[in-house]
């Protein structure tokens, strides 16, 4: 026994040595954190909606003064788009202006000049033999190697000095004859032409067509030593001579390239060649879109949110208030670590659409901490110690946040690697987010629980906020014993169905019993004591619920929605000279020309302060007109603006991708449930899903608002949410119905499950909803499409788990022949049950009463059917439970 008692010491001794270095290795990653974030506003980078940035005009020129065609602007404006992200900045704004010209906007460029060089670029590559060219002079130079020499400046006084760049020789296009051309090239990296070289070089590999030609040529010109010529955009970057045959399509690039001027290349290389060539038309540095003035007010307005929502955590949980805040914090250090990380390598712009990514997993954070107090607070209501309770009841916690967070997270990465523009970055902060999660429950919380709870939280149980759950425990321990069974038993009986859980006890002991039934009918703790009859009124939830769905879709289809400028373009108006108006005061001018949803930006061009104003608007008429109005009440002259007419910045190539990428996340999440759980609960969580979008949608637009970025980042924040507040609840389905202590119905036990994640439900879209609803009343008016949307997605998603996701789930489970069973025994009514312990009456009385007892449960039984058996007839054919292995309590 002693020996016994010593290894679990030694044991629990490990365990604790373990929970001490997961918190060490915690601190030291928030030590770190913090060290990469700080300065926030300097250590990561800022969207061009947030601190603005460069804006560029590009004007096409057709081919001999051709006219550049609609098909050419588009997929111009795509590749440019790619080049764009490419280096970096994600979040750009990158738009067809007018006929012939392509709005580049870029936020937080460190070098400008080089990556306007990069995106105007043409990068028409071709490959072309030397004995092919027709210009003698040319020719000749190649010959001899001069076709790449380091350029020079010239000062005020007429010195040169050199540039530091290379100027390659220009070549007229149709005096030489192209072998293979950029459309042959398959893939591009970057490397060095021999170990001991100092520049870099471009690899290419050609396709099966241009390495049969290059193959070719190279055999032919291998006895002479002859000369492959690459040319791009009309200039020769390298002539080298061909030593033997390059029969693989493996080619090099070579030209003195520094390692930015290589990247910048294959950039060019892999997004292909523009149909036209570009030139610069204008630049001009422009402010954010959301207003710094806009972005702070949002910010104080959601810190103001979230210090309610911790002070209510606090009220409602007491002590183990104080973890769940200890474990936002530790998550939002290591999420801004992991930013300002990503920003330093240029791999993170943080744009509204990130500010929504972040909110949901902030709120995701927030909801795995109230998931394992509630989970901790429950397994001690069921009877187990506060050392054991930290161990079960926080692993079932975590192990139920870690499924809804991998949900999420295909979802995340769908959007991430198959969408584009702002979609992408919302993905990524969603993805980063979720890693922050897991790893601060794997870390933080769980570890400083189990160090807490077997002295400090058991030792200050009022402090702790769990003294309610150890009475309420007491309770059911009296009403355990009066009925036979365990605590936990017990509970879920007097939840799931209290008149005939008393019933029992009181048949079994008494008046011992009747008084456990009294005090466990209203037990003292924060938690749901009676099921509600949800799943009872299934027909009705369901029955709203398509009644919403057809309603929203059918104000969709009459009214329409209302399209912001991003998706389907208008006109776009550039003031200048407006000398010391305002943001909000244009702002306001043209809310009262009738143009409430302008996108407003400021700009400054050589020290010119001026706005650039986009709106829907698609007559420039129209627009013109407005704009007079703007500047009359502004006091700016009728010449100091201009008018063109402009493309969505989300064309038909980013709406389609999304929609891929959207489409693709509901196959993996699917396929993901499938394998973790079963395919019928991914298959009712989306269409749970897709009732909560089509009811944001059509709310939009029955009030009208417009739909916008914002709208969009709001509703993949609501697809976060809805996904992980539904698997949360299957899970504790999925959990409960593996449990033979009480038997029921699917039905019975799917809406117990849910009124045990009831309270989680209601704190967790509390604590979402309140920082959204600060910034919808309180925040600046660029944010509120975003709030808009987020509050009726949060409330919808809150209330799709509960009337869609579980109705729909246990209908369809209860059609399967085990549980059709399970109806044919109990009734279709939600509420009867029975106990898993055929002889659970006769616990806890003696042999006298509890033969009695026996007797009147077999009466009870034959006159109630399945009500609530004892199955006291069995219990004539098996020995007392006091004889046979006690269960233990449910887990």
């Amino acid at each position: 026994m002693a020996a016994a008692q010593k290894a679990k010491k030694k044991q629990s001794g490990s365990v604790n040595r373990r929970n001490v270095w997961l918190l060490v290795v915690t601190t030291l990653l928030v030590v770190g954190s913090i060290f990469m974030f700080t300065p926030p506003q300097e250590k990561i980078n800022q969207g061009l909606d947030i601190q603005g940035g460069l804006s560029v005009v590009l004007t096409a020129k057709g081919a001999d003064g051709a006219q550049v065609t609609a098909d050419e602007m588009e997929k111009s404006r795509a590749i440019i788009e790619s080049r764009v992200n490419a280096l970096g900045a994600s979040e750009s704004v990158v738009q067809v202006q007018g006929t012939d010209q392509i709005l580049v906007q870029i936020p937080g460029l460190t070098n400008t000049e080089d990556a306007l060089n990069t995106i105007g670029k043409t990068g028409k590559l071709e490959f072309a033999r030397l004995d092919s060219f027709t210009d003698a002079d040319v020719k000749s130079k190649i010959e001899s190697g001069q076709y790449g020499s380091e350029g020079t400046v010239t000062d005020a006084l007429g010195n040169s000095f050199p540039s530091g760049k290379t100027e390659h020789l220009k070549v007229a296009e149709g005096t030489y004859t192209p072998l293979v051309t950029g459309a042959d090239i398959t893939n591009v990296s970057v490397g060095k032409p021999s170990d001991t070289a100092t520049d870099y070089a471009v690899n290419i590999t050609l396709n099966s067509q241009g390495a049969q030609a290059f193959a070719a040529a190279t055999k032919e010109l291998a006895a002479t030593k002859g000369k492959i010529v690459i040319i791009l955009d009309g200039e020769v970057q390298s002539a080298p001579a061909v030593q033997s045959e390059i029969p693989d399509g493996n080619v090099q690039i070579t030209g003195g390239y520094t390692l930015e001027e290589a990247k910048s290349m294959q950039t060019v290389l892999e997004s292909g060649s523009l149909p036209v060539s570009f030139e610069y038309a204008q630049s001009q540095v422009v402010g954010p879109t959301l207003g710094q003035d806009a972005l702070h007010s949002g910010v104080l307005v959601a810190l103001i949110g979230l210090a309610v929502v911790m002070l209510y955590l606090l009220f409602f949980y007491r002590g183990l208030g104080f973890i769940t805040a200890g474990a936002m914090v530790v998550f939002a250090v290591l999420y801004l670590g992991i930013l300002a990380t990503l920003s330093h390598f240029g791999l993170f712009s943080l744009s509204l659409a990130g500010i929504a990514g972040i909110v949901l997993t902030i709120g995701m954070a927030a909801d795995s901490s109230i998931l394992t107090m509630e989970r901790f607070r429950e397994e001690i209501r069921m009877g187990r110690s506060v050392r054991a309770a930290s161990i079960t009841g926080v692993k079932h916690a975590i192990v139920t946040s870690i499924d809804a967070d991998l949900v999420t997270l295909v979802s995340a990465l769908s959007l991430f690697f198959l969408a584009s523009a702002s979609v992408k970055g919302f993905g990524l902060t969603l993805a980063l987010g979720i890693a922050c999660d897991i790893l601060m429950m794997l870390l933080f919380k769980a570890p400083l629980i189990r160090v807490l709870a077997p002295r400090v939280i058991a030792k200050h149980p009022g402090f702790w906020g769990i003294k309610d759950s150890q009475q309420a425990a007491s309770d059911y321990a009296a009403l355990a014993s009066a009925e036979g069974t365990t605590v936990a038993e017990a509970e879920i009986g007097e939840a799931i169905d209290p008149a005939a859980s008393e019933k029992a006890a009181e048949r079994a002991a008494g008046e011992a019993g009747e008084a456990a039934a009294a005090k466990a009918r209203k037990p003292r703790d924060k938690f749901i004591k009676h099921d509600v009859n949800f799943l009872g009124h299934r027909k009705v939830f369901l029955t709203v619920a398509a009644v919403l769905v057809c309603a929203s879709l059918a104000v969709v289809g009459v009214k329409g929605l209302n399209f912001g400028i991003e998706f389907v373009g208008g006109t776009s108006v550039s003031f200048h000279n407006t000398g010391q108006v305002s943001i909000d005061q244009m702002r306001g001018a043209f809310n009262d020309a009738g143009e409430p949803d302008a996108v407003i930006q400021t700009t400054n061009a050589d020290g010119d302060e001026g706005f650039l104003v986009r709106t829907t608007t698609t007559s420039a008429e129209e627009a013109t007109s407005r704009a007079n109005q703007v500047a009359d009440k502004l006091g700016l002259s009728t010449d100091s603006f201009e008018v063109t007419t402009i493309g969505p910045d989300w064309g038909a190539s980013v709406i389609q991708s999304s929609l891929i990428a959207f489409l693709v996340s509901i196959v993996l999440i699917i396929i993901y449930i499938a394998i973790r759980f079963e395919y019928k609960m991914g298959v009712t969580a989306i269409v749970a899903l897709l009732h909560d979008l089509v009811l944001v949608m059509g709310i939009y637009a029955l009030v009208g608002r417009e739909v916008n970025p914002n709208t969009i980042a709001a509703l993949l924040t609501i697809l976060g949410y809805s996904l992980y507040d539904t698997v949360v609840v299957f899970h504790r389905i999925n959990d409960n119905m593996k449990s033979d202590d009480v038997k029921c119905t699917f039905m019975t036990m799917a809406n117990h499950s849910i009124n045990q994640v009831l309270v989680r439900t209601v704190n967790t879209t509390l604590t979402s909803l309140i920082p959204v609803l600060a910034m919808l009343f309180f925040g600046g008016e660029t944010l509120k499409d975003f709030a808009f949307a987020m509050s009726i997605g949060l409330i919808c998603g809150s209330y799709s788990s509960i009337a869609v996701a579980a109705p729909l789930y246990a209908m369809w489970k209860t059609r399967e022949p085990r549980y059709a069973k399970l109806v044919k025994k109990f009734g279709p009514e939600v509420g009867r049950y029975e106990f898993g312990n055929p002889n659970a009456m006769a616990e806890g009385a003696s042999p006298k009463k509890a033969a009695k007892a026996a007797g009147a449960a077999s009466a009870s039984t034959a006159k109630t059917g399945s009500n609530h058996g004892s199955n006291a007839g069995k219990t004539q054919h098996k020995p007392p439970k006091a004889q046979r292995k006690k269960r233990p309590d449910k887990k």
